[in-house]
């Protein structure tokens, strides 16, 4: 019975601890009496008739990113541009509009960003219908480059806010601009609209169901997805991805082709985005969801265009009340099932994708992939249900398991009207990307694998589902850890200790007795991985659990 409130305790906590991020900051100029009236920079316009060209061809092509927008260099600092502004109480506010004729949403990239303690940052739009996460401390990067995500209308502002007890210099410049042309339907008085129902009306909302046998896996690893906004006018899709060492760290998994056009530094990414009222396979427009899940900037880790894969890591860790997760994966190669795919196309709301015949090893261009035969090319009709368009590029592919073996590359499927065209589309694969490298710069397993268990398999980890390594007090050691065959366990304190030893999903496994002063876990049965093993001592209540590393 214990056991079973165990785990029901991390359950609740599930339950209890979703969040849509940090709460919203409101800009602080919006509630003083300033004036807003100050005229922006005018940029002139765009002439976007031959960019519409290209992106009639170049959407057909998704060994390309989607074109949302296009770069406007501008060069704009603290000392030249805008507006200071000095408080009552000392605070200071320094603004600054930017005009781009006609855009649907802009962004900002800084080519020169450090913020002090206490000081922040934010964009919004001119009729303050739609703002920014607040930039802070927690952004400074090392190349002191930053990317923002979108804001709607044709006129965004950059403010500056600085109390009057900051001592610290800061440094901000602006280099660019993204001029989004399209991304759809946005409507001004609903934030965060922007790509939403953009796809093709055959794609499936990823909260539509896709069959009993994935749906329970779908609600986990569909936390795992992103919106990627590659900070030049172009987006792609990704994944977080778990390691062996269960720490959370905030690796994001996506196409090679993805970051060949652009730099990981000035990427923000939105998790989560997903429509709370799916429509399956039709016209009807999908309704948004108000979240804020958003974050900026990443270093890369690893490519290799063998595979058409590229890792990269995060910044700032994910905040740990995000209802995020961390794709689990399998490195075997082995032939899956049947295999899901979920994504953002065309810079839409989170989709899904389901082929039932088997995706089959192939090669194309040299790149190593996972061929879903279609009517042109391999055996079979394609998806069976829903597609993948231009902006999926380097979203993931799951097995029946729910594990990442692979990330979209290109492919040729499409809607019409309702139904998808019936043909392929092709993913590099995971078990290439795993070690065909000739050092960590081109390969997966130094980062996934960190601590080297060669494990083939791991399991998805839900951020909020994360089980501490708390200990109980007085004498009590386990070791070795990690091992291979035995565990010993000396206990010099609790007579009456006992434990329960589970896998990752929560299974239980074994379970039995540790009052001696020296105990022994056999645990020979069991292949490499990651394990949880749960003590209780039965006279005072006290409990612990501990990660136990199996190595063969």
């Amino acid at each position: 019975m214990r056991v079973f409130v165990f785990f029901c305790s991390l359950l609740l906590t599930i339950n209890l601890g979703f969040s849509q991020g940090n709460p919203d900051i409101l800009p602080v100029s919006w509630s003083l009496d300033l004036d807003t009236r100050m005229s922006p920079i005018e940029l002139p316009p765009l002439d976007l008739r031959l960019v519409r060209v290209e992106d009639s061809i170049n959407d057909l092509d998704k060994t390309l990113p989607w074109r949302y927008g296009i770069t406007r260099p501008v060069a704009l600092n603290t000392e030249t541009s805008g507006v200071w502004t000095e408080l009552s109480n000392g605070d200071r506010i320094w603004r600054v509009a930017i005009r781009s004729p006609y855009a649907i949403n802009m962004s900002i990239n800084f080519s020169d960003f450090y913020m002090p303690e206490g000081a922040r940052l934010q964009m919004y739009n001119d009729d303050q219908t739609d703002y920014s996460a607040s930039y802070s401390k927690k952004q400074n990067r090392p190349t002191n480059n930053l990317g923002s995500w979108f804001v709607s209308g044709d006129v965004i502002w950059i403010e500056y806010y600085e109390p009057v007890n900051v001592n610290e210099n800061f440094q901000l410049a602006i280099s660019s601009i993204i001029h989004g042309y399209r991304l759809g339907k946005v409507n001004q008085f609903v934030r965060s609209q922007r790509g939403l129902n953009d796809s093709g009306d055959c794609n499936y909302d990823v909260n539509c169901p896709v069959g009993v046998d994935f749906d329970p896996i779908k609600d986990v690893v569909k936390k795992t997805v992103a919106l990627l906004n590659l900070g030049n006018g172009y987006l792609c899709s990704a994944s977080l991805i778990n390691n062996t060492a269960l720490d959370k760290k905030p690796f994001l998994l996506t196409a090679n082709h993805c970051l060949e056009i652009s730099n990981p530094d000035l990427w923000s990414i939105r998790f989560n985005w997903m429509s709370p009222s799916p429509i399956c396979a039709g016209a009807e427009e999908s309704l948004d969801i108000q979240s804020n899940f958003t974050m900026s900037g990443a270093q890369l880790r690893a490519s290799n265009s063998r595979s058409d894969f590229a890792l990269v890591e995060l910044f700032n860790p994910i905040p740990e009340s995000w209802d995020v997760a961390f794709a689990g994966w399998d490195s075997t190669d082995d032939l899956p099932e049947y295999e899901v795919g979920i994504h953002h196309p065309n810079g839409d709301i989170m989709k899904i994708c389901r082929d039932d015949s088997g995706a089959v090893k192939d090669t194309a261009n040299g790149t190593e992939v996972w061929l879903i035969g279609g009517v042109s090319v391999g055996s079979g009709d394609g998806w069976e249900l829903g597609t993948t368009e231009s902006g999926s590029s380097g979203s993931p592919l799951f097995d029946q398991n729910g594990r990442i073996i692979g990330q979209l590359y290109a492919g040729q499927s499409f809607c019409v009207d309702n139904e998808n065209n019936n043909d392929y589309d092709i993913y590099g694969r995971f078990g290439v990307s795993w070690n065909d490298g000739s050092n960590s710069s081109s390969r997966l397993k130094d980062w996934l694998d960190p601590i080297n268990i060669g494990s083939t398999t791991t399991e998805t980890l839900e951020n909020l589902l994360s089980v501490p390594d708390v200990a109980l007090d007085g004498s009590l050691d386990i070791y070795p850890n990690p091992a291979k065959d035995y565990l010993n366990v000396m206990n010099g304190r609790y007579p009456n200790l006992s434990y329960r030893f589970y896998n990752i999903t929560g299974q239980e496994l074994m379970a039995g007795s540790l009052n001696a002063s020296e105990s022994v876990i056999d645990v020979q049965h069991l292949t490499n991985g990651i394990y949880f093993l749960h003590l209780l001592d039965e006279g005072s209540n006290q409990d612990s659990t501990k990660k136990i590393i199996i190595n063969k």
